[in-house]
């Protein structure tokens, strides 16, 4: 009866250290398994100013090297749409990145994103970006609608890729040029957006535009050669990856203009 005691006293305690040994593999492996969760594997394609497509055949999402089959989703911007972009099979987030309360006596300068003349946000640009790179493999491009915004925003991009945590793609945008039938002024201070961003993120692709107006049912015009010449003065000496965003309708008019503007550079 003593041995018998005695032996269950020990099982205990070997059931006892089983079980903890258990319960430590089990979060070891956890966690091994998060920090070798598949992501982008080949460095050169993994950075945050790197080939868009790239970066997209090197994690199984082109099978070839074609950016017509690149998928975009528009405006990514509250909460509802961004998890509606996570949620689907489009490749490429673009989201558009303001200042909360902008140019009111309520604005506090943390980035949000939101498209004009929205100006309050359920995301901030913080919680944007720590969800679209904890939980996908999106590539990013972030229009920026306020030159206010752009330090911020910057800086806290350098702060994520510091950590490791920005291993992709990431299309910094913004209109600094007035373009076709914008009848106003509202674009983003050219200079200053092309300083901040050697200043404070470099290691990225820009994606400078012209801001324009369409209208469907009255004559339109185009973007013009003086346009695309006050661009490429502008783009010329970045040291950047350059993509320009156009309007689709206009581009087959001004493709003389554009055809010459790509061919300044190898970029």
């Amino acid at each position: 009866m003593a041995c018998k005691k005695g032996c269950s006293k020990w099982s205990l305690v070997t059931g006892a250290c089983v079980a903890l040994g258990f319960a430590v593999i089990m979060v070891l492996c956890f966690t091994l398994q998060k920090r070798t969760q598949p992501g982008c594997v080949q460095a050169a394609a993994c950075r945050s100013d790197a080939d868009m497509m790239d970066y997209l055949l090197s994690v199984g999402q082109l099978s070839q090297r074609d950016g017509l089959l690149v998928t975009w989703y528009h405006a990514a911007n509250s909460q509802k749409e961004m998890q509606a972009a996570l949620s689907s099979d489009i490749m490429v987030l673009e989201a558009d990145v303001t200042v909360e309360g902008l140019n009111t006596a309520n604005e506090t300068g943390v980035p949000i994103m939101a498209h004009p003349p929205a100006i309050y946000s359920d995301n901030t640009l913080q919680q944007w970006l720590e969800t679209v790179l904890a939980s996908s493999q999106k590539g990013i491009k972030l229009d920026f609608k306020s030159i206010k915004a752009v330090g911020p925003a910057l800086d806290l991009l350098r702060r994520l890729t510091e950590e490791g945590r920005v291993r992709r793609p990431v299309w910094i945008n913004a209109d600094i040029l007035r373009g076709p039938n914008m009848p106003i002024s509202i674009e983003v201070n050219a200079t200053q957006f092309l300083n901040l961003v050697q200043e404070k993120y470099p290691e990225t692709t820009l994606s400078p535009g012209w801001t324009t107006l369409y209208l469907p049912q009255l004559p339109n015009g185009t973007y013009s050669r003086a346009m695309v010449e006050k661009m490429q003065e502008l783009v010329g000496p970045v040291p950047q990856r350059v993509t320009f965003p156009v309007r689709a309708v206009m581009v087959r008019a001004a493709w003389p203009h554009f055809s010459w503007l790509l061919g300044q550079s190898e970029r």
